[in-house]
């Protein structure tokens, strides 16, 4: 199957800017040409209506006849083939007047006459030649107060405008085309400087790939931050479910020591050897319920916890009887907590054995409640701890005992049950001379 390659975003931009540009100074060529052919016309058109007037000016009336007065300046007049010519004419098409340059050429009469006191400009062809012309109708009043219409015809060769109007155009095409060389280069300048925050990001990505970076940084334009932000979401989410499949794993084992240990003392008691493998099973299953967990689930039912303390008090008594433990349970019977139960038993289970190693001889569990939040407290007779050693206590991996061989995970096993149920966890100095550790749950 052929494979087609992605296109180059860079690519693309300059393509489109390389076929837009022309585009756009050609048509800033046509509309400057317009504007300039225009103002050129107007120019001539005024240029025709000057020497009118001074056609006009220079006319006399003598003895019944009209004659041209030295007062006509304008040379051109007078040269032969000059390029500009004039002549006057009667409504009867005779020739009043017709200027020295014009001998021998056969002008053209206007095909439209125009209206008194009305002027007309256009275009004509003499001997295959171009021209402008102005034609002018006047009313000429004489020294016995007869009216009589003139037509006044002006003839400018268009050569020398046609002669400007290709400079200009040379002129403009030149420029033009060096604004075009110049645009270009500076637009792929621009693009490749506009688009370098991409290339940094895969770049960054490909170093990311090869395990050189963790995650991208903060320093990118506005507009690819909204991407750089999701994408470093994204990687310290799949950061947090790989580091919590590792602890799983480690609180794993440490949740099977209990029961482990209770299987190594060599009870001949086989409901509680059936009991300890029973709860191994379902430590396993909830452990591994916990590695894909996505968050706090809401609960429809409660978990008496008297009776949950009482069995785990049991377990432990059989565990350290060395010690001749004595547990004081002061919790109601009908106390109960919203929590799963197997939750409750991973964060009673942990903080009962701590106290255990913690103490001479005897825990007392009590507890305290208001209308929606219940306050649990297990207090043992050990030798306490310092306010330093207590913050110490919660970080996972950190032991807060010295008491045995344990993996410093029970605590922070803790920490993630009850953060995941939005309670609170604390440690204070007990009445009974050693630690007081306080667990606040919410009761619905």
């Amino acid at each position: 199957m052929l494979r087609i390659r992605p296109s180059s975003i860079t690519r693309r931009l300059i393509i489109a800017s390389l076929t837009l540009m022309p585009i756009l100074l050609g048509v800033t060529g046509v509309a400057i040409d317009r504007a300039h052919t225009n103002s050129l016309m107007s120019a001539e058109q005024e240029q025709l209506r000057l020497q009118f007037f001074g056609l006009l000016g220079a006319l006399e009336w003598q003895d019944d006849e009209f004659e041209m007065g030295d007062r006509l300046k304008e040379p051109r007049f007078w040269q032969f083939r000059s390029g500009l010519y004039a002549e006057i004419r009667r409504r009867d098409n005779s020739i009043v007047w017709r200027s020295v340059s014009s001998d021998t050429l056969n002008l053209p009469a206007p095909q439209n006459m125009p209206r008194s006191g009305q002027e007309l400009f256009g275009e004509a062809k003499i001997n295959q030649e171009s021209y402008f012309t102005f034609h002018y109708h006047a009313i000429w009043e004489t020294d016995n107060e007869n009216e009589v219409p003139l037509l006044f015809s002006l003839y400018s060769q268009q050569s020398t405008l046609l002669n400007e109007l290709n400079n200009f155009r040379s002129q403009i095409s030149l420029w033009l085309g060096l604004v075009l060389i110049i645009s270009s280069v500076v637009s792929a300048v621009i693009l490749y400087w506009g688009l370098r925050p991409l290339r940094q990001l895969a770049k960054d990505l490909l170093r990311l790939e090869q395990g050189d970076t963790v995650q991208l940084s903060d320093n990118y334009p506005r507009e690819l931050q909204g991407i750089t932000h999701n994408l470093n979401q994204l990687l310290n989410k799949e950061k947090k479910q790989r580091e919590r499949y590792r602890n799983t794993l480690a609180d794993l084992a440490h949740s099977l020591k209990t029961p482990l240990a209770v299987l190594k003392s060599g009870s001949s008691d086989n409901n509680a050897v059936n009991e300890q493998i029973t709860r191994m099973d379902n430590i396993i299953n909830y452990q591994l319920k916990r590695a894909v967990s996505s968050g706090k689930q809401k609960l429809s039912s409660k978990t008496r916890i008297q009776a949950l303390i009482n069995r785990l008090n049991q377990s432990l008594e059989k565990v350290y009887r060395d010690k001749s433990l004595q547990f004081q349970n002061l919790l109601k019977l009908d106390l109960t907590l919203a929590i799963d139960e197997q939750d409750a038993m991973e964060l009673f289970g942990n903080l009962l054995d701590n106290a255990c190693k913690a103490c001479q001889h005897k825990i007392v569990i009590s507890a305290a409640e208001t209308p929606l939040l219940c306050h649990i407290y297990i207090d043992d007779d050990g030798l306490g701890m310092s306010e330093l050693q207590r913050e110490t206590l919660i970080q996972r991996g950190l032991r807060g005992d010295q008491y045995g061989q344990g993996h410093g995970l029970g605590l922070a096993i803790v920490r993630d049950i009850i953060d995941s149920y939005e309670g609170e966890l604390s440690f204070e100095q007990s009445t009974l001379g050693g630690l007081q550790t306080k667990i606040t749950l919410a009761k619905s």
